[in-house]
């Protein structure tokens, strides 16, 4: 579903998907009328414009997550990214576009919601998405950050809802993007995450090792992740360990053996264990995507 009262942007983006064998697009320049086919649809993902008059972006986004879970959900705006967020934090939007925003940048979100559809590009063999859990202030977004840059940004903005980032990286001489989704730690959020592990070949469950809160609560998120992925490899990271450590090695290690999972750690102030945790974790996703399409083709 596309919602925005602008005819234009509506029209340029229908055509867009339209090309696109694997989308059914349905476009609207009517809230009103959104509003009643989301009663009576129930669309994987809906992109309507924040401000329009009469029934907004917002009134049919919680309307889409009321109904269903599963549906994706971005909003779009012309009043700044960061605005959005600290207003509508209780809207639980997956994802936002600033306006003005290019058509490519609408199809490479899309693209990185629904790996197994993107188009791929001829340098790219293979869209592998991954998700990173844990308690808000573990420091994910500082880890792809620190990942994607090679820098530590202490003023890192906490997530709201569900980011994502995308990395080019090889794998047995295999060009591979690797599609990651920072899902915000916040309790509030657990209903709008269940859409995001959908298609996911690997989990990062990431802790602070200063913070044994955030260690105790990985209970829940393994809970979570093998509620929605039972057969997903699932790899567990120290991280904040250049910080005095309220949770030991061993303490951790325990845990990553009860669960028979890869633990491994990291700081995002010096980088040590960063690299080595996204390349663990695109080795584990590769591979599982390797069997999973065995297993396919054996059926």
């Amino acid at each position: 579903m596309i919602v925005d009262d602008d005819e234009r942007l509506v029209r340029e983006i229908t055509r867009a998907l339209n090309d696109r064998e694997e989308f059914q697009v349905h476009a609207f320049t009517l809230g009103e009328i959104a509003l009643h086919a989301l009663r009576q649809i129930q669309f994987d993902l809906v992109i309507a414009d924040w401000h329009m008059p009469n029934v907004d972006g917002i009134a049919l986004i919680r309307e889409a997550q009321e109904r269903s879970p599963e549906t994706v959900t971005v909003l779009m705006t012309a009043y700044g990214i960061t605005e959005a967020k600290s207003q509508n934090q209780a809207i639980l939007a997956h994802h936002y576009l600033e306006k003005p925003f290019s058509i490519e940048d609408l199809v490479s979100v899309i693209d990185s919601i629904f790996p197994t559809r993107a188009l791929r590009d001829k340098h790219v063999s293979q869209v592998l998405k991954v998700v990173l859990g844990g308690d808000a202030n573990v420091g994910k977004t500082s880890l792809i950050h620190r990942y994607c840059t090679g820098e530590f940004d202490p003023a890192r903005e906490m997530t709201i809802g569900v980011d994502f980032h995308l990395y080019d990286v090889e794998i047995e001489n295999e060009p591979i993007r690797l599609v990651v989704w920072d899902l915000g730690g916040q309790e509030r959020f657990a209903s709008a995450r269940q859409a995001f592990y959908r298609g996911t070949q690997a989990v990062g469950l990431v802790f602070d090792a200063s913070n044994r809160t955030s260690f105790y609560n990985l209970m829940r998120w393994w809970r979570e992740t093998h509620e929605y992925l039972p057969d997903v490899p699932v790899l567990l990271l120290a991280n904040k360990t250049d910080l005095p450590r309220q949770i030991s090695d061993d303490e951790a290690r325990q845990i990553a053996n009860a669960w028979n999972i890869l633990f491994l750690e990291s700081s995002c102030a010096n980088g040590s264990g960063v690299t080595e945790f996204f390349d663990a974790l695109a080795q584990n996703a590769w591979k599982h995507a390797q069997q999973t399409q065995l297993s396919d083709t054996a059926k």
